[in-house]
């Protein structure tokens, strides 16, 4: 017999059961309905009975939405056993049932309707749902035998059609209300694997998930390793064995966790005991709940699998079944690309790592570098620092930014970087000069990276312990000086153009003179830039944090300035100090440049 359905009549959530007592005899209860109300005021009024009703029968009895004229407690409660039910029959049968004495019908002769609801003649036709399947009856009864006329009886089939009607679009209310819900829940699963990266970060999206939009009580995720199933999430399970979550086989069929990895299919169980069931290794464990073994896999990999389970039995079909399908679908894409993204991330680290120079150790000068990652990118990037020692004593050191912030940037960089050593290894030129050198062989070999650079050279000391620092500025932030004394200067001279755009243009020199105790501060944007905010105003905090900060080091620099909860882009920071020495000035010894 059909139960009852939550369109069609009452919600559940407003159904109060009986509690387990001599009051269970009664039957079940549920709240009157206005709309089924009028339908059975219309019945009395149109039949001239002293009772109508619009039942919806379900395994546990009759409820009675909209009612006239029961005898009490039946009128109050809505509802009766099936022991009291003729709408039973009508529903059983998918037909009307029409009695003029109950008690000389055989189908009916013996049910307590008739002594304790009164129950002598009986009118009753089908109510349907959506897919046609009678749920119900709306009916009429009197206390006494009656013969039904043709008018009375055409009368009540049309309000049973009417009825009908609104159980059906109630339901299409509610259906299209189910499948809204859906939409939205299967987005917000769809969002949040879209915004993980790592393998991590898909594990607490899968946790996530199952607890928040399936409701289960408990989430297991296995990942493959090997020829292993190795549980790198699991939660403590009630009466669970000391091994239920150790490395197995993924050769182990009894297990139905891999069986639904093996079968690249989930396996649902409404309850513990289909669970058991079908696999007798996990009878009895973790309770009597409904149970999902989900597969991480796609077509060319066996990733891992899913565990769900509830506390109590579920029906894992419908709107339930396909959200946690999609959840498995959705999480194997997920886990899959950031796997794919961490193994390309090491490679594009070691990459990196690779390509940034290890600095030289030159007499009287400490060079410290520094670099890191943007946190929204295959932490590679086209950002890097160089230092060269020349053979005229002096050596030169340089912070570069190629645009853009993955491995095509950090390919590019590759490249114009050696292009860019060589050139100061064979030419005693300038920076400005050397800059020039670079961005023709940069165009003229077809390489064509844009990106902005500093190139500084500083010269061997004077006497006096002062060097001179020469630079050329392509389209850069302006580097700092943190003097001795604590002071900081900004070399703002105007920036030519960056690289890659004019080639044949000529670039400029700036030049200041460098005292023991100072030190040079070159970054790339990363550094400074935000989302939000203007660049002058940027470089003049970062003055006033290299002012107020003790004794500097790239490292220092990059965490004051740049905490990872706030990079959004690579950055280098290469710091060069000039050693302290026991010089004396000599009187006349020329003013710094400023």
């Amino acid at each position: 017999m059909p139960s009852v359905r939550t369109s069609a009549g009452p919600p559940d959530d407003d159904v109060r059961e009986t509690a387990r007592t001599g009051a269970d005899l009664l039957g079940p209860t549920t709240d009157a309905d206005p709309a089924y109300e009028r339908f059975a005021r219309l019945v009395q009024a149109y039949l001239h009975v002293p009772v109508a009703l619009v039942t919806f029968v379900g395994p546990d009895g009759q409820r009675f939405p909209g009612a006239l004229g029961l005898p009490e407690p039946y009128q109050s409660r809505r509802g009766t056993p099936l022991s009291h039910s003729f709408c039973q029959h009508v529903v059983a049968r998918d037909r009307p049932l029409v009695v003029s004495d109950a008690r000389t019908v055989d189908l009916v002769r013996d049910n307590l309707a008739i002594p304790d609801l009164g129950v002598i003649a009986y009118a009753g036709f089908p109510l349907h749902d959506r897919e046609g399947v009678a749920v119900g009856s709306l009916c009429a009864i009197d206390d006494h035998p009656r013969e039904w006329t043709h008018d009375e009886l055409e009368v009540l089939q049309d309000l049973a059609l009417a009825c009908g009607s609104e159980i059906r679009q109630r339901e299409a209310v509610a259906l299209a209300d189910r499948r809204e819900e859906h939409a939205r829940v299967l987005l917000d699963l769809s969002e949040a694997f879209t915004r993980t990266r790592t393998p991590h970060d898909v594990l607490d999206a899968v946790e996530r998930a199952a607890i928040e939009l399936t409701g289960a009580s408990r989430a297991a995720i296995g990942v493959v390793r090997g020829d292993m199933l190795e549980w790198v999430r699991h939660a403590d399970v009630p009466g669970g064995p000391p091994t239920l979550w150790q490395r197995e086989p993924v050769t182990n069929r009894a297990s139905p966790a891999i069986s639904a990895m093996l079968g690249r299919r989930p396996l649902l169980f409404d309850d513990a005991a289909q669970m058991g069931a079908a696999f007798p290794l996990v009878a009895g464990v973790g309770g009597p709940g409904a149970a999902a073994f989900l597969p991480l896999t796609t077509s060319t990999a066996l990733l891992g699998a899913i565990v769900l389970r509830w506390d109590g039995p579920r029906t894992l079909t419908g709107v339930l079944g396909d959200l946690v399908v999609t959840l498995a679908s959705d999480a194997s894409t997920a886990f899959e690309r950031a796997q794919l993204l961490e193994s390309r991330t090491d490679v594009a680290r070691t990459l990196q790592e690779a390509m940034l120079s290890r600095l030289p150790e030159p007499a009287g000068v400490t060079l410290e570098a520094a670099y890191a990652p943007a946190e929204v990118t295959e932490q590679v990037g086209g950002d890097w620092y160089d230092a060269l020692e020349l053979s005229d004593g002096g050596f030169a050191v340089v912070v570069g930014d190629v645009t853009g912030h993955d491995l095509q940037a950090a390919t590019l960089m590759g490249q114009l970087r050696p292009m860019l050593r060589s050139l100061l290894w064979e030419h005693d030129k300038p920076p400005s000069r050397v800059l020039e050198l670079l961005d023709r062989a940069n165009v003229g070999t077809g390489l064509q990276a844009t990106a902005t650079a500093i190139l500084a050279r500083l010269e061997p000391p004077t006497p006096h312990g002062r060097r001179r620092l020469t630079w050329s500025n392509a389209g850069h932030p302006p580097p700092f000086v943190r003097r001795a004394s604590g002071e900081v200067e900004r070399l703002d001279a105007r920036p030519d153009l960056p690289l890659g755009f004019v080639p044949e243009r000529a670039r400029t020199d700036s030049s200041v003179n460098l005292r023991p105790g100072d030190t040079l501060v070159l970054y790339t944007d990363g550094l400074v830039e935000r989302r939000t905010g203007d660049l002058p105003g940027a470089l003049d905090r970062a003055q006033a944090e290299l002012a107020r900060a003790g004794r500097l080091s790239a490292r220092r620099v990059l965490d004051g300035l740049a905490p990872p909860v706030e990079r959004h882009d690579d950055v280098v920071v290469l710091t060069m100090r000039l050693d302290d020495a026991d010089v004396t000035p000599a009187a006349g010894d020329p003013a710094e440049p400023r």
